[in-house]
């Protein structure tokens, strides 16, 4: 399996082992077909491992190790404040006061998700300002992921936007807080937020709106480091078991964005070995974010016990005597959605230990598979690119109802 083995060698072990036990599950003419179909379309490599990429993605959050985050940003705009909020020993507190520069060092402490980093402000001027500066960036760099804060009632100024410039430049995953937004009036604070992410060149939900002295939008901050770095899933799952649901159902978005890219795969069942692959990940993503472990040939078994391939070729076939839905469609609708009711079935089966019955996900499949059918009929018959119809997929899941989310809890 010369091809198979080139496109396994960019994916990590857990991922190479569960595609070789569903490769080897198909019958031989199927693997002789497909491999057939691998060796004379060379050009089919390519998006094939892109989406194995996206298959990759689900296996980060089961090796998670701790991180290191710095507190970056300007001087005075609450980053001690907020260092405050995350660490959990009080002898770890940092020195906070009114007086630019009250932070002269780094401060590091463990909070048992991650270690944080307090910096001294980053936009000093002077001798000692300039020392501050170098100490900051020099923790920016040597750290994994950067948390930038800046102040609400500053707005983001030109020198705030250039240091902005040079942590991105770093290129670490970060998060963007815009602290103190308390002291912005009511009515003038969603145009504050709006301004400060164009000035970054952000999407208005990339910047977090925070009040750091009482620890407002806290959870916002942690879902937003995860949202940026899902290596960090496992760690904050443990540590803060009440946001499981919302962590878990944040790795089931992206996944049936993935899926539904894999439906669009132009090579005749290549989706089978790829798919599975990508729920697999899924379901020991989601089982780690639950505490439990178990391994890539035993969240092969759930799938198979939830039976949900011979669901999604039911709702193939009811969706198709619809009529004039394109092919492409129902195939991108069906994958998501059998990958979503996979992650729901699983997360009721962790939290829970509930097993959903086959008429249960045959009627979430069908409905998710009609909701989706909907969100997607503006994009007519043309197939779009990979990329865009993941982000569109995911955006349609992000809006799913809440009664097609069973295992949903959160």
């Amino acid at each position: 399996m010369p091809v198979l083995d080139d496109i396994l060698r960019d994916i990590p072990g857990p991922a190479q082992e569960t595609i070789r036990q569903a490769w080897d599950g198909l019958p031989a003419e199927r693997q002789r077909e497909l491999e057939g179909w691998l060796a004379v379309l060379p050009e089919a490599v390519k998006p094939l491992k892109e989406i194995l990429a996206l298959v990759a993605d689900q296996y980060r959050p089961i090796a998670a190790a701790k991180q290191r985050i710095a507190v970056v940003g300007p001087a005075n705009v609450g980053k001690s404040t907020l260092y405050n909020q995350l660490i959990t020993r009080a002898e770890d507190r940092a020195e906070v006061g009114p007086v630019p520069g009250t932070t002269r060092r780094t401060q590091e402490a463990d909070t048992g998700l991650f270690s944080v980093i307090d910096t001294p402000g980053a936009d000093a001027v002077g001798e000692v300002g300039e020392a501050e500066r170098e100490v900051a960036l020099a923790a920016a760099a040597e750290a994994d992921f950067l948390l930038m804060v800046f102040e609400a009632t500053r707005g983001i100024k030109r020198y705030e936007k250039e240091l902005f410039d040079t942590l991105v430049a770093l290129q670490k995953p970060f998060v963007v807080v815009l602290n103190k937004i308390d002291l912005v009036p009511k009515a003038e604070r969603e145009r504050v937020i709006q301004a400060a992410a164009q000035t970054l060149d952000l999407q208005r939900g990339q910047v977090i709106d925070t009040v750091a002295t009482t620890g407002a939008n806290l959870g916002r901050v942690i879902l937003g480091i995860v949202r940026a770095e899902p290596g960090l899933v496992a760690a904050i799952a443990d540590a803060l078991p009440e946001y499981r649901s919302r962590l878990a159902w944040a790795r089931i978005v992206p996944a049936g964005g993935a899926a539904a890219t894999v439906a669009l795969m132009p090579l005749p069942l290549a989706d089978v070995v790829p798919l599975l692959a990508l729920q697999t990940g899924l379901v020991l993503s989601i089982s780690r974010i639950y505490g439990f472990h178990i391994t890539p040939g035993r969240a092969k078994e759930l799938i198979v016990t939830f039976g949900v391939g011979l669901l999604a070729r039911r709702a193939f076939a009811e969706l198709s005597k619809l009529g004039g839905v394109p092919g492409w469609l129902l195939s991108a609708a069906i994958a998501a959605s059998t990958t979503v009711a996979i992650g729901t079935a699983s997360m009721a089966w962790f939290a829970r230990g509930e097993r959903p019955t086959q008429a249960a996900l045959a009627r979430q499949v069908a409905d998710i598979s009609a909701y989706l059918r909907g969100q997607l009929a503006d994009l007519g018959k043309r197939r779009p690119d990979e990329r865009s119809l993941r982000e569109r997929v995911a955006e349609a899941l992000v809006g799913l109802p809440r009664h097609l989310r069973p295992g949903d809890d959160g």
